[in-house]
């Protein structure tokens, strides 16, 4: 095999070029747009739970509601994020009950928030789901939190034609 010649370029010539300005303008210069700061009129109004709603809503059979084993997968993931400090426990009120909410948003409180990684997809080790025909399932997962294994329980129960945990065991 023989070796192929070197090409030959001809030199390109340097130049140098000034660096653009990478500060901002300060307050007293002429370009400097004003900036104003302006506080909300009124504040928020508080999430609250329309408990009675959730006490009025319907069972509904396994066989009406979307693959459990998916749902399940999807709310341990979330748990998990939660737990890391990478996710707000508020994304989870949508698929808890009431009292499961309050319970999990009341254990978070004390805990110091940790600035972790984000739970990758093989966080959850192992999930197994047994369902019941009446709308219940009942889940168990192995996962991965803090370079140790451990295990979940969850219960989750159709309602409104969704599913909706209601108890979590593990956290």
């Amino acid at each position: 095999m023989s070796a192929l010649p070197a090409l030959e370029l001809p030199p390109v010539p340097l130049r140098l070029v000034p660096a653009p300005p990478s500060a901002p303008p300060f307050d007293d210069e002429p370009d400097a747009p004003a900036l104003r700061l302006v506080r909300s009129a009124t504040p928020p109004p508080p999430v609250v739970f329309d408990d009675d709603a959730w006490l009025a809503a319907e069972r509904t059979a396994t066989a009406e509601l979307p693959a459990s084993h998916v749902f399940a997968r999807t709310l341990v993931q979330g748990v998990l994020e939660v737990l890391a400090g990478v996710r707000s426990v508020k994304q989870l009120r949508r698929d808890t009950t009431p009292e499961l909410y309050t319970a999990l948003t009341t254990s978070l409180e004390g805990r110091t928030r940790p600035a972790g990684r984000r739970p990758d997809l093989k966080a959850v080790r192992s999930l197994h789901v047994q369902e019941r025909p009446e709308g219940v399932v009942e889940a168990c997962a192995t996962v991965q939190r803090d370079g140790r294994v451990v295990a979940l329980a969850l219960r989750l129960e159709g309602f409104e034609g969704r599913w909706r945990c209601t108890e979590l065991v593990g956290v």
